[in-house]
């Protein structure tokens, strides 16, 4: 049977999908972004590892996964502790034989306001959140490719990691950038590894993180609406669209590179 002309499952997920026999791990997965990247790799026949913070949610996740015949654990990790980011790799390792892709994806936008207001301490909490997380994540999931032979790696960026934004979130743009350094650096440094290393850059997705953050004001979701050429956000299906292809064959000579998924935003 042929990977990429695979039948159809009755629930949905392909028999043999085009990441069928690969195992990812996924940052972040309990929502957004994340959980819908967990689910598409496992609609592709990956088996999935979860790492986030909040169990509960991240065990429903892995029931919606598994009920849509998909193969999912859930591993409770904070990215900002080297230990658990470990741990996490090391489930991928005993419980499905290995590592082969994974998606770095959790962060926040953390501190908010002129950059002169900021304290150092809470400069410092983000950058740990954004930016130092992916370090870590990747110090234990390159080690784990290499034990494949290869792999590849997908790091969330934003597209505030390939532009400025005066809009007082100057510790989450720095972080950012420094992603798509870090992204650029790790490629480099792996290529003959056979590992892939690549930086999604997405602007405005409809996630609980954008929610909370707009409320109920109709004003500030048509303020980042109006921000889009497309005119309108992005969904979270529409994120894991591009993970899944960053993480397939079809992507094969993607190294080192930024794609840019964001409505026309960096276009203007």
């Amino acid at each position: 049977m042929n990977e990429r002309n695979s039948t159809q499952h009755s629930s949905g997920l392909p028999v043999l999908g085009r990441l069928h026999g690969k195992v990812a791990l996924v940052t972040g997965a309990s929502s957004g972004i994340g959980e819908a990247a967990a689910k598409a790799l496992a609609a592709q026949g990956a088996s999935v590892v979860l790492a986030a913070r909040r169990q509960r949610e991240l065990d429903r996740v892995v029931e919606e996964i598994t009920a849509a015949k998909g193969t999912a654990i859930a591993v409770r990790t904070d990215v900002t502790v080297d230990a658990e980011i470990a741990a996490a790799v090391r489930a991928a390792e005993q419980h499905f034989g290995g590592l082969d892709i994974a998606f770095n994806n959790a962060g926040a936008l953390g501190t908010t306001g002129p950059l002169a207001e900021q304290q150092p301490e809470a400069w410092a909490a983000d950058i740990t959140t954004v930016l130092t997380s992916v370090f870590l994540s990747m110090r234990h999931e390159i080690p784990a490719l290499q034990r494949r032979n290869g792999g590849v790696i997908v790091n969330n960026a934003s597209q505030l990691g390939t532009v400025g934004f005066g809009g007082g979130i100057s510790s989450y743009v720095a972080a950012k950038h420094g992603v798509v350094g870090l992204t650029k650096a790790a490629a480099l440094e792996y290529a003959r590894h056979d590992i892939r290393v690549n930086a999604l850059a997405l602007a405005t997705v409809d996630t609980p993180m954008y929610r909370s953050s707009v409320g109920d004001s109709q004003e500030a979701a048509d303020m980042f609406t109006a921000l889009h050429p497309l005119g309108r956000i992005a969904s979270a299906e529409e994120a894991a669209s591009a993970v899944t292809y960053l993480a397939g064959d079809e992507a094969s000579f993607f190294t080192g590179s930024v794609l840019l998924m964001d409505g026309g935003w960096t276009a203007q």
